[in-house]
């Protein structure tokens, strides 16, 4: 059997795992709720106006980003919440995942791994359960699936570029536009790629030239933003750049009950309980009085920015701890998934998988191997925004297949020392 066969293999096996998943939840031909991310979906499906993302009056919406509602909603409005329409959202999420699975691997090939580390890291994205709930179900509707298969792309043409003698001006545009994109489609993801962007052109490019990318790239970006922003500024009643749930994260992640907790879980979800609307009459009340969910996300950015100018020091052990948790998630962690069967070894399979990539990561960095600073720049700088919040699960999916490579890579690596070391003694006799 050939390297591509294997490849071929395992990725047809991983794919037959997560079916058997939607099988055994009954999710291949039903919908899933998936939060405020469905509520979109429903609305914008059965009204065409992206709101109700707290549930139903709630009013309009830029609590997510609206690429991937947009295309589960187009389904849910020819089919409605038919089979069909699971089926066909089941699929989609499944070729994402192929999809994004094969690119991780075209990534390390063209980073110039080894064979071995290359079907290794294949297993472990395909083979580990670790992140299943976010990719049989969760991508159907929230974005984290599509931004992960745009920074790879990302970075394997920066990956590309960086090993061409001379970089010439169109895949540059390229890069300009894809970066966008991704940025459109999760600003925490487009941070990271936008970070690796500006690694190659300052490395590479003349000053002169790298401030011309920065402007095309600058441009690209505010072409797909602004139909976004004038959207915001007629519905929402302000130019709201992105998403206008800042406030609200922040506020469910800094507060003094965060700090020590006896019950973390308990504790969790009683703040979200206490400040969060999404199917929660009393928030939704509280919602409605502020003027709609900008207006209240605001009030409570307000509250939360008092208390950490009150209290930085507390605010900066929770941001550490928070930035931590994005790749190593406490196992009461594992209960803030849409599915809460096996929490425990599921995080226990990330945070080893975690473990593993980035001591594989630091090994190569210390030995000075290529595309390894690239690759620590964008896992580094993907966790950056989640130091603010409680981070998910799903927020970490965006360095998972990066991580299962370098993890693989080391792998490989320390087999290959005891393989030598196991020889050299049969030799010397």
């Amino acid at each position: 059997m050939t390297m591509r066969d294997a490849a071929i293999w395992l990725v047809i096996a991983g794919l037959a795992i997560r079916l058997a998943w939607l099988v055994l939840v009954r999710g291949l031909f039903a919908p899933f709720d998936l939060g405020e991310a469905s509520s979109a979906v429903t609305a914008l499906a059965r009204t065409g106006t992206l709101a109700d993302a707290f549930g139903p009056g709630t009013g309009p919406t830029a609590h997510l980003m609206p690429t991937t509602i947009v295309g589960a909603a187009a389904v849910a409005r020819v089919f409605g919440d038919s089979a069909a329409a699971s089926l066909i959202l089941s699929l989609w999420t499944l070729a994402l995942l192929g999809a994004t699975w094969l690119l991780a691997r075209k990534l390390f090939e063209r980073a110039g791994w080894q064979p071995a580390a290359l079907i290794g890291g294949l297993a472990l994205l395909c083979l580990l359960p670790g992140h299943i709930v976010q990719e049989a179900a969760d991508f159907r509707v929230w974005e984290g699936g599509l931004a992960t298969l745009l920074a790879l792309a990302n970075l394997w043409l920066i990956v590309t570029l960086d090993q061409r003698e001379t970089i010439a001006s169109q895949p540059l545009l390229v890069g300009a536009a894809l970066s966008a994109a991704t940025f459109f489609v999760s600003p925490t993801t487009g941070l990271a790629v936008d970070a690796c962007w500006a690694w190659l052109a300052l490395r590479r490019l003349p000053f002169r030239r790298t401030l011309a990318f920065a402007a095309t790239a600058a441009a690209a970006l505010a072409l797909v933003l602004a139909p976004w922003v004038l959207r915001n500024a007629q519905v929402m009643g302000s130019p709201i750049l992105l998403r206008d749930n800042v406030g609200l994260e922040m506020a469910l992640a800094n507060y003094p009950g965060a700090l020590d907790p006896a019950d973390p879980l308990a504790e969790s979800q009683a703040r979200m309980q206490a400040i969060h609307p999404n199917d929660n009459e009393a928030t939704q009340a509280r919602l409605r009085a502020a003027g709609g969910e900008a207006a209240y996300s605001r009030a409570l950015a307000r509250e939360t920015g008092a208390w950490i100018r009150a209290n930085p020091l507390d605010f900066a052990r929770l941001a550490l701890r928070h930035y931590r948790q994005f790749y190593f998630p406490d196992r009461w962690q594992g209960a803030l998934t849409n599915w809460e069967a096996f929490p425990t070894p599921r995080i226990d399979m990330i945070r080893l998988v975690a473990a593993l990539g980035l001591a594989g990561l630091l090994v190569g960095l210390i030995r000075r191997r290529r595309f390894h600073g690239l690759f620590a720049l964008y896992i580094a700088v993907a966790g950056l925004p989640y130091a603010l919040v409680q981070p998910v699960p799903r927020y970490a999916y965006a360095v998972w297949p990066l991580l299962a490579f370098l993890a693989a890579g080391l792998l490989v690596g320390i087999f290959a020392r005891l393989q030598a070391r196991g020889r050299t003694p049969m030799m010397a006799q």
